[in-house]
């Protein structure tokens, strides 16, 4: 267990002198592979962090580092090496690892970051016990990204058919399919090496929500972003303790990162994604960036070819023992229950 213990001593009470009393502060090492101002750290992991700090009097002391020990891939098998207690990443940049965690991975399942990231925590509460996906690590938050575009260096995606024979930036093994499927060449590369590539020509394109192609500064070698009503695919990154670091809390703590984890990581999700596309558009817009929305036609015709990804993952939860179908039919409940764009107070 890789929890430090430090002692704050009391101070004398008036001007009598008394012994001194001690509190033990457990710190806590959170693995980080993105800078301190990118949208998870400072939207998400920060303000959950200072959340249960204040929620546990100071005796929970959350330090989040400024250097990743590894690259992404890497990051849950470093959280299972105790090299930190708490550690995050996308669930898709282990192919095959987290195949049931990833149900929202499958297409046109997130609307909306709300949507997403509640469904994905909601629907690991209640099946992800049976998963054992991630043995060795306590998961306390899911949560999804902001809906991403097809974001052009090269060319313009008007239609569907403009995809094909274009290379296309993915992010995880969902994503590459998806492309494939839609008549693209994926090309799986870290996004600090996106710009690069699409000024080289080794890649026409990336998708990317808007936050994303602002803040690794890809803006200035997009030309054109084509839009994909109900959203075309999302990652699922997850927020976990090391096993050993979690059974290192006593029950008051572990009391106290409950209550500002799960649902309320989803919330923090929710709104840094959202505000983070918000100046993520500014700054295309200021460039001049074309916006282009896929025609429903095409839509329609995107979730037919990439129906063939859902009924692989079900066939793939039944071999594993669970029922696939049922598991996918709740996620999508409770996208319903939350989606940002849901009528509520209106007569119909």
């Amino acid at each position: 267990m890789k929890i430090f213990t430090t002692w704050a001593v009391a101070a004398a009470i008036s001007a009598v002198t008394l012994p001194a009393f001690a509190q033990d502060t457990k710190t806590i090492r959170v693995g980080s592979w993105l800078p301190p101002h990118h949208l998870i750290v400072s939207g998400i992991l920060q303000p959950w962090a200072t959340a249960i700090e204040e929620e546990t009097g100071g005796s929970l002391k959350f330090e989040i580092m400024t250097s990743p020990l590894g690259p992404p891939p890497a990051q849950f098998d470093l959280l299972l090496d105790q090299a930190f207690d708490v550690g995050y990443g996308v669930s898709g940049h282990n192919a095959g690892r987290f195949t049931m965690t990833q149900v929202m991975d499958l297409p046109f399942m997130s609307p909306d970051p709300w949507a997403g990231s509640a469904a994905s925590w909601l629907t690991y509460q209640k099946f992800g016990a049976e998963y054992g996906e991630h043995e060795g690590a306590h998961v306390v938050g899911l949560f999804t990204h902001s809906n991403p575009n097809i974001n052009m260096a090269k060319g313009r995606v008007e239609r569907l058919d403009d995809l094909k024979d274009k290379t296309i930036r993915v992010g995880g093994n969902v994503t590459g399919r998806m492309m494939s499927e839609l008549g693209a060449s994926p090309v799986q590369l870290p996004p600090t090496e996106a710009q690069t590539a699409m000024s080289r020509g080794v890649a026409d394109g990336i998708t990317f929500p808007s936050e994303s192609i602002d803040f690794f500064g890809i803006t200035p070698v997009i030309s054109s972003i084509t839009r994909i009503p109900g959203g075309l695919y999302t990652d699922t990154f997850w927020v976990a303790f090391n096993q050993d670091s979690w059974d290192g809390l006593t029950d008051d703590e572990r009391a106290a990162v409950e209550k500002h984890s799960g649902m309320a990581i989803a919330l923090l999700a929710g709104f840094a994604w959202t505000n983070g596309d918000i100046v993520g558009e500014k700054k295309l817009n200021e460039k001049g960036v074309e916006f282009i929305v896929l025609p429903e036609e095409d839509v329609a015709a995107a979730r037919e070819k990439l129906k063939p990804l859902e009924a692989e993952w079900i066939a793939q939860a039944d071999e594993k023992g669970y029922d696939g179908q049922q598991i996918l039919t709740y996620a999508r409940d409770m996208v319903e229950n939350y989606r940002a764009d849901k009528e509520v107070n209106a007569v119909k």
